[in-house]
Order: C-alpha cells, then sequence, then structure tokens
C-alpha cells in the first residue's frame, strides 16, 4: 500500500490485506470513474464541472484510508469532551466497528450520476449484506473486539438474530453518514432511527434508484436499474434491528456505541483532509485563485503527457479549496483555517471569496455541530462539553486577518442561529506543529479571575506596564501549559506564532550569533523580539526543569498585551531605582 506507514495505525482494527482487497474492488473503480479519459464524451462535465461528482473532493482510495484514519484520530479527541468516556474495551469497539463503516461509506458513488450520487448512502447499507462484504464481515466475526463484544452482549441480553446477521446490520449503519439521508435528529430517536434502516434496507435498490430519478426529473439509465447481488438479510423484517432500539440493558449499550461511532463517521467524513492536499476523485488538485476567488484545476491524462487547467463556476467547490484545514480541537471546537484573506481581483473578488467560504463552513458545520448535540450515552459520565456548546473557530489568515471577520458575517447572515457560536481566532496554522499542539491543550485562563489579575500585577510589575490592560480583551485565547524539562519552547527560525510568560525559573535562551546562552527570569515574557518584529525567531529556548508558561497568541499579544513605553516614560519608571534616590 502506497504511504503504508501513514496509515499503519489503521492496522490494528483492521488487517493491511483486508483493505487492499476492499480498496480493489470497492474503491479504485471510483477513481477510474473519475480519469479524464471517462469525461471525455461525458456532457454533463462540460456542461457544469463544478456539479459533475468527478469534480467533488476525493471519493477514492486515499479518501477511504484518510476518513478511517480520522475516526480513529477523532476518537481519541471527542472521547470524554464531545462524548461519553469510554472504558478501554468499548473504545477499542468503536474504533474497530467505525473504521469497517469508513471502508463502506461512499462505495456507490462508483455510480456518477446525479441518481448513483443520491442513492449512493443507500447503495452501502445494501452492499453490507452481499456476499462481495462477506470478507469483512468474516473478519469482525472473528477474534476481536466486535466479536468479544457481541459475545458478552449475547450472554446477558440475547439477539433474536444471528450475531453474523447483527454485524450485517451494524455495517449497515454505514448510510448515516449522510446527513441528508439520517438526519442527526434521527441518531437521537432510535425508534425511528430503526425504522428508517428497515425502509431502507428492505426497499430494493432499484427502487431507491427510481424514485431518486423521479425526484430529480431524470431518466433512469438501464444499466443502473439492474438486479442488485442476492442479500445476506433475514427475510423477516420485523425483527431486524431491534437491538437499535432498545431502551436499557446491553443492547443498549451496545446501540449507544455504534451510534456515536457513526457520529464520529459523519464528522470525520467531512474533515477529510484539506489544504494542499486536496484533490479530487479522479487525483486532480483544486485551487481557489488568489486573484478571481475561482474554482481552478488542472486535469491531467493518465500518461501524464497533458495538462488541462480550466476554470468554472462552483461557490462551493471554491470555498473548500481555500480552506487549509478544517478539525476538532480538544476542547471540543471545529477550528477552520484559510489559505488566503487577501485576493488581488480586489473588492468583487474578496466578496466572492468570503462568500463561497461561508458556503463551505456551513455544510462542514451541518455533519459536525449537530452529530455531536446528541444525547449521552446511558450508564456513562457526560461529556465534559455541555450540548450545543461546540464553537466554529475561524483563524484570522496571515495576510488579512479581516477576512475571518467577513466570513463569520457572512455565516451568521446565512444561518443567524450559528452567531452566538462563532468566533474569530488567532492564526495557528503558521506556528510550529508542536507549539500548535501545545496550545490547543492549554489550559484557558478567565480573562475575569484572580489568576488573570495575578499575572497582569506582575507582569507590570516587571516593567511590562499593563497596569490598564483590558482583561475581557487580553486574555481571550490566553492558555496555560506546562513545559518539561529538556523540552523546547521556541526553535531559532520558527514563526513567531506565540509569546510566553514563564511563571517561575527553568528557562534558558541559546541565542544565536555566537552569544552565550542564559537563564529566563519569571514574569518577564519570551519570544517577544519575533512577535515585534514580524520576523522568525531567532533563538532557541529550552526548558532545564518543569515550568507553567503562560501561553499568548502573537496577534494577540501585539495588540492588546505589547505597551512599548517613550523615553520619558523609562525614565519615570527607572528614577526610584536610581543611586541616593
Amino acid at each position: 500500500m502506497e504511504d503504508g506507514g501513514r496509515w499503519a495505525q489503521l492496522d490494528a482494527y483492521l488487517p493491511a490485506a483486508l483493505r487492499a482487497d476492499l480498496e480493489q474492488r470497492f474503491w479504485r473503480p471510483i477513481e477510474a470513474q473519475a480519469k479524464l479519459e471517462a469525461l471525455i464524451d461525458d456532457p454533463s462535465f462540460y456542461a457544469d464541472p463544478g456539479r459533475h461528482p468527478a469534480m467533488f473532493a476525493d471519493h477514492g482510495v486515499v479518501h477511504v484510508r484518510d476518513v478511517a484514519n480520522g475516526v480513529l484520530h477523532l476518537l481519541d479527541t471527542v472521547d470524554g469532551v464531545l462524548l461519553s468516556p469510554r472504558p478501554p474495551e468499548r473504545r477499542t469497539f468503536m474504533g474497530t466497528l467505525g473504521v469497517a463503516l469508513a471502508y463502506l461509506h461512499d462505495i456507490g458513488m462508483v455510480d456518477m450520476s446525479p441518481v448513483g450520487r443520491r442513492v449512493h448512502p443507500d447503495y452501502a447499507a445494501h452492499a453490507a449484506f452481499w456476499p462481495a462484504t462477506s470478507p469483512l464481515v468474516d473478519q469482525l466475526l472473528g477474534p476481536g473486539p466486535v466479536r468479544a463484544r457481541l459475545d458478552d452482549v449475547h450472554a446477558s441480553d440475547a439477539f433474536d438474530r444471528p450475531i453474523e446477521i447483527v454485524v450485517r446490520e451494524l455495517l449497515s449503519l454505514t448510510v448515516a453518514h449522510s446527513k441528508t439521508t439520517i438526519p442527526a435528529s434521527l441518531l437521537n430517536d432510535r425508534g425511528a432511527f430503526r425504522r428508517e434502516m428497515q425502509r431502507i434496507v428492505f426497499t430494493p435498490l432499484h427502487e431507491h434508484r427510481a424514485r431518486a430519478a423521479r425526484q430529480l426529473g431524470v431518466t433512469l439509465p438501464v444499466s443502473t436499474d439492474a438486479a442488485e447481488p442476492p442479500s445476506e438479510q433475514d427475510p423477516d423484517p420485523s425483527t431486524s434491528f431491534a437491538w437499535l432500539a432498545r431502551q436499557a440493558g446491553p443492547q443498549a449499550e451496545l446501540a449507544d456505541d455504534a451510534i456515536d461511532a457513526v457520529r464520529i463517521l459523519r464528522a470525520a467524513d467531512v474533515l477529510r483532509q484539506r489544504g494542499t492536499a486536496l484533490r479530487t476523485s479522479g487525483g486532480y488538485e483544486v485551487c481557489f485563485d488568489a486573484r478571481t476567488a475561482r474554482a481552478v484545476c488542472t486535469l491531467r491524462t493518465a500518461s501524464g503527457d497533458a495538462a488541462y487547467v480550466i476554470t468554472y463556476e462552483d461557490a462551493r467547490g471554491a470555498g473548500e479549496a481555500n480552506l487549509r484545514v478544517a478539525y476538532v480541537t480538544p476542547r471540543g471546537d471545529l477550528r477552520i483555517a484559510f489559505h488566503h484573506g487577501a485576493f488581488g481581483g480586489g473588492p468583487d473578488a474578496s466578496r466572492r471569496a468570503a462568500a463561497s467560504v461561508a458556503n463551505a463552513i456551513l455544510d462542514i458545520q451541518a455533519d459536525v455541530l449537530p452529530s455531536f448535540d446528541g444525547e449521552p450515552a446511558r450508564g456513562l459520565p457526560l461529556p465534559r462539553l455541555p450540548r450545543d456548546s461546540m464553537r466554529i473557530q475561524l483563524e484570522q489568515p496571515g495576510d488579512d486577518p479581516a477576512f475571518a471577520d467577513v466570513v463569520a458575517s457572512n455565516i451568521a447572515g446565512l444561518d443567524p442561529g450559528l452567531a452566538g457560536r462563532l468566533e474569530v481566532a488567532s492564526n495557528l496554522e503558521d506556528a510550529a506543529p508542536a507549539e500548535r499542539a501545545r496550545f490547543l491543550v492549554a489550559e484557558p485562563i478567565d480573562g475575569s479571575g484572580a489568576f488573570a489579575a495575578e499575572i497582569v500585577e506582575r507582569l507590570d510589575a516587571h516593567g511590562a506596564g499593563t497596569a490598564r490592560i483590558d482583561c475581557t480583551r487580553a486574555f481571550r485565547e490566553v492558555g496555560r501549559v506546562t513545559i518539561r524539562a529538556r523540552e523546547t519552547l521556541v526553535s531559532a527560525g520558527s514563526a513567531a506564532s506565540f509569546a510566553y510568560v514563564p511563571m517561575g525559573p527553568g528557562l534558558v535562551v541559546l541565542p544565536g550569533g555566537g552569544y552565550a546562552p542564559s537563564p529566563l527570569n519569571p514574569w518577564v515574557p519570551v519570544g517577544t523580539t519575533g512577535v515585534i518584529r514580524g520576523a522568525e525567531r531567532n533563538s532557541e529556548v529550552v526548558a532545564v526543569q518543569d515550568v507553567d508558561v503562560v501561553m499568548i497568541p502573537a496577534e494577540l499579544y501585539a495588540r492588546e498585551w505589547l505597551r512599548p513605553l517613550g523615553p520619558e516614560q523609562l525614565r519615570t519608571l527607572l528614577a526610584p531605582r536610581a543611586p541616593g534616590v
């Protein structure tokens, strides 16, 4: 498998050989349908490239690996924060099921017609019962976390169906990766969810296609109305998915874990890799033109002997291409950063950019926020973050920080209900990865609390001139974090993305230019030179013992904390210390 090291953690949940087989049979054909050679005679592609599935964000092999990997990463992030904390064995079950669901979720995109796209979630639900997915079912039925969990449930709360059918029912929940097919409200109404799963699974796939064709006003081609493979489903729908609607007991707990795995899948799917890694299913790069704020894509032939750069109207696709990254933070917020905020095409391009980015973010949050606003699992502690409190943080791009405010205004205008959840945040994407990770887990400091007042007082006593600082604004994104002995606080040459305030001794600066190392004193800001200069850092700072530091984003420090003194102010401050005074 290409770039196997990147996906190595998946091996503990599904064997590499099985994943390679699933990719070859279900996901490679999607890529083939999206190649330029397959589009040459497709009039719908030329009529509206932006709405053609071949130009959508990747639905091929890399996508399924990325989503499966994202499921595991997101499970680590949200467990106990947005979802009830699980014991280790239940977390492992959820991770394994989530990876398995990821490996089925988009396989219906092999039919790139409008009808095929509309029913691709139903296709995946049906595929869970086909003989073609038996290798995946057999893996889950073998020794491992899924079989162990099902056997444990069955021992005290017996299933009224064969275990194999229960596994296939669990896999069919992959249909719920689609918010249009399974609204988030159904995840909280298990009886209604069960009835909808029964309807989807026991309605023949050709009827789903016919219904979609009627809704879309198109004629269903004979080639896409073929009979589906025989099903391994029990012919009696009345007892199907009974575990999903149980209100108490081990089967209800199983349903809680399965539903939460689905929540994670929904979010991981939309939080796929973005930025410079964004490609279409055909492997083409989609860009956001930094001049015009329009979508641009380079189409290459399979042989690589020609490349065609095309531009087309696709407001949401263009907006997605300007998203540098979208992820859930360890504090449980949805954070989004942009490539650009400034556009060479003038005000019209800037307005177009903000509008298209806002639409893309609305689509992302619709898969993330409602998924985690659901009921907590039964019999477990409540998640740390209360329901409906997840925020949308929009990072200020370095080339025009005000762009984030304009995007936030657009989002609030389109969906006023989100206005209270929107936050404009400091730029983290230009920070060194270690510093960014440190900031995301830092303990927030309440600007109205006694600790904030102590920080301001101590800084002022050490010459920072912070006596009249507005704590409400100054502490908006400030956090406290522990730096361990031998840990590097900042590296020479790194971006000056934060200023630090050591709360005790333990930091040593290693300056460049041949100057000697020296210890840093408590309550004297560190790393401010790069922030003020707007350039890379000129020194390395390391910890020789554990020390707590206050961490302040650079833009916030420059705006709220930096208080340069004039000569007369300096004279006044130093005068009491002069000899003989």
